[in-house]
């Protein structure tokens, strides 16, 4: 049995992988400031037994996406929880402060195209 079951309502309203590539190319310093969060979801993933081949995407586009760990994580972690909700609104603040609203209602608007199951932009 599946501890990530498909939800009918979509796991985000913008598409992280997009604007994090995005941020990236416009700053250096994203990527390890990126992955070094990525990487307390994934420690956090690993000790709360999480598994990654489990995560229910709804698009070829969205497999690599680590939003589904972490709100699996999130669900079963109160310290992950709290701290998320810390860290989340600076991490959104960073990352907002590199892009034009134009990109953040692109992003938005492939979440919402990747809700279809088929929806592949390669």
């Amino acid at each position: 049995m599946s501890l990530n079951p498909p939800s009918s309502k979509p796991p985000c309203g913008l598409c992280t992988i997009r604007l994090e590539k995005l941020c990236s190319q416009r700053a250096w310093w994203f990527g390890p400031f990126r992955a070094t969060l990525a990487l307390g979801v994934e420690l956090f993933a690993l000790l709360l037994g999480v598994n990654p081949d489990e995560d229910r995407t709804r698009s070829p586009m969205c497999r690599r996406c680590i939003r589904f760990r972490k709100n699996a994580v999130r669900a079963r972690s109160r310290a992950f929880a709290w701290l998320d909700g810390y860290l989340n609104p600076l991490f959104n603040r960073v990352r907002d402060s590199l892009l034009d609203p134009e990109e953040l209602t692109a992003a938005r608007q492939l979440a919402r195209q990747a809700e279809t199951p088929t929806f592949d932009p390669r």
